[in-house]
């Protein structure tokens, strides 16, 4: 199994001083599970190019008036195979993060990941495990966007240095972006891909 880092940085919540990193988990074969993986996420797609556009009768935003004339343009159309990810998985980092420790939270959610999509379960309600809790990002937004209206000259100490994490976010996510992760040294068996 392996993953590819898909995305660095994210204005949700480089405003509140963090860096997020996403990335797509993909099954190999050999890998337990690879042909329930194979059978989920191996789909056929249709290409299309800037010269295949839909002759149809459209409405005035644009969506085919006629779904069936729409369906059958998009079957006359050329396609491909493709292996989608059996996840994508986003983790939110502090700005001081460094390379090596973000390529270990994907390896080691990597794993986590891989059990839970063989007991079905990548919302992880079986296991007890706890996802996506939003009170902690709800209050984390609530306070950076409270202390941005207090003007300058009446925000504490503290309320500075927290609004300094946002620049430090914008400026490690701008530099994460330039990063090949392929060449960075891991310890762990999973492979960056």
């Amino acid at each position: 199994m392996y993953f590819k880092i898909t995305q660095v940085g994210g204005e949700k919540y480089t405003k509140m001083g963090m860096v997020e990193v996403m990335a797509a988990f993909y099954l190999e074969e050999g890998d337990e599970g690879y042909a329930k993986y194979i059978a989920e996420h191996f789909v056929t797609i249709p290409v299309i190019t800037e010269k295949d556009i839909y002759q149809g009768k459209v409405n005035e935003i644009g969506m085919p008036v006629d779904q069936e004339d729409y369906d059958n343009w998009i079957k006359s159309l050329p396609t491909i195979q493709q292996l989608n990810p059996f996840c994508n998985h986003s983790i939110q980092f502090e700005a001081n993060v460094t390379e090596e420790e973000i390529l270990w939270c994907f390896e080691f959610g990597l794993g986590i990941t891989h059990r839970n999509y063989l007991a079905d379960d990548l919302h992880c309600k079986v296991s007890g495990q706890v996802v996506n809790q939003d009170i902690g990002y709800l209050a984390r937004k609530a306070f950076y966007e409270g202390v941005k209206i207090i003007p300058v000259e009446s925000q504490t100490s503290y309320m500075k240095t927290e609004l300094a994490k946002v620049v430090s976010a914008e400026s490690k996510a701008l530099s994460l972006k330039e990063v090949d992760f392929k060449t960075v040294e891991t310890i762990a068996e999973y492979s960056v891909k």
